[in-house]
């Protein structure tokens, strides 16, 4: 393996036709210049530099060695930049996981305020859910993800993942247009005994959240549908198919038509969190992302309300 530092040598002696130059551009003596360049002839096992009356010049493996050498430079100059970019956040790729109703509201918010401060930060957002988030943090597949928690079905939380609270936010009961419940303040989870379900998790430890719920109701959920795409929920709804549990960061996407009321259960509270992998480096821009996170949680919690729909 050719040294560095020597072939940066050598490329010096090239650019300034003198080892005395190089020398003194590299700030060493011109003796100690020429041992490291014999050196490198003896690395190399070719004679790279011909003395002559006014200087040096190459020979032609001389030649041949400077001009991998520059490409050389030119890639460890990039590779240089490219991670002084990184550490001011400036630079590099940051892999963001988030589960799909925090997509609503959250996630997009966040990452576009993120971008227009960071814009040289490429970000990568992958849609996952809370176990997949947490297996993908463990094998350090991305760098941070939105999970979330409930009292009824808490988040299992691997070694070398670390999670910090953004926000808690209850759940709302979105109903079709029209429905017996819709000019009522609160409803009561016993008012729902008879009604059908469309429930937004299709697969995960999650699906227990409202069958638990109601359970300790007394009665049994009629769920006649489920699915994770949120759009599909709001259609099911709006065409009268059944009722659904409407998490507080989708009210903004929630459709005008559709009525959503707060409940007075408050098992059904969810808490939003950022989870890491826990190691002793952070990604400057995943840091910055926390933050942004952090401002992005609060604006929401204060200034989302149910109000906004009739």
């Amino acid at each position: 393996m050719l040294d560095v530092t020597r072939l940066r040598m050598l490329y010096e002696v090239a650019r300034h036709g003198s080892l005395t130059r190089a020398a003194a551009a590299l700030t060493y003596t011109t003796s100690a210049l020429s041992q490291q360049i014999s050196t490198l002839e003896r690395e190399t096992g070719a004679q790279l530099l011909e003395r002559h009356a006014r200087g040096v010049r190459l020979t032609e493996a001389g030649r041949a060695l400077v001009q991998h050498t520059e490409r050389i430079l030119t890639e460890l100059r990039a590779a240089e930049n490219s991670l002084a970019a990184i550490q001011r956040a400036d630079g590099g790729r940051l892999r963001f996981g988030s589960f799909n109703t925090a997509n609503a509201t959250l996630m997009p918010q966040a990452v576009s305020a993120f971008m227009r401060r960071h814009p040289r930060v490429e970000v990568e957002l992958i849609e996952t859910d809370r176990d997949e988030a947490m297996a993908a943090l463990t094998a350090h597949e991305l760098d941070l993800a939105l999970v979330y928690d409930f009292a009824a079905v808490p988040l299992a939380v691997p070694d070398g993942v670390q999670v910090e609270v953004l926000m808690s936010e209850p759940l709302y009961i979105m109903l079709p247009p029209g429905h017996r419940l819709a000019t009522l303040d609160q409803i009561e989870l016993t008012d729902l005994a008879g009604e059908r379900w469309i429930q937004g998790v299709h697969r995960g430890s999650t699906l227990d959240v409202l069958p638990k719920a109601c359970r300790a109701a007394g009665f049994e959920p009629n769920i006649v549908f489920r699915t994770d795409d949120q759009m599909t929920v709001r259609g099911l709804v709006g065409a009268g198919v059944g009722i659904a549990l409407a998490p507080h960061l989708t009210l903004p996407a929630t459709p005008p038509d559709l009525s959503v009321r707060p409940m007075t259960d408050t098992a059904l509270t969810r808490t939003v969190m950022v989870a890491t992998p826990e190691r002793q480096y952070r990604l400057p821009a995943v840091t910055a992302m926390i933050e942004q996170l952090r401002t992005t949680a609060t604006h929401l919690s204060h200034h989302t309300t149910p109000g906004d729909h009739t």
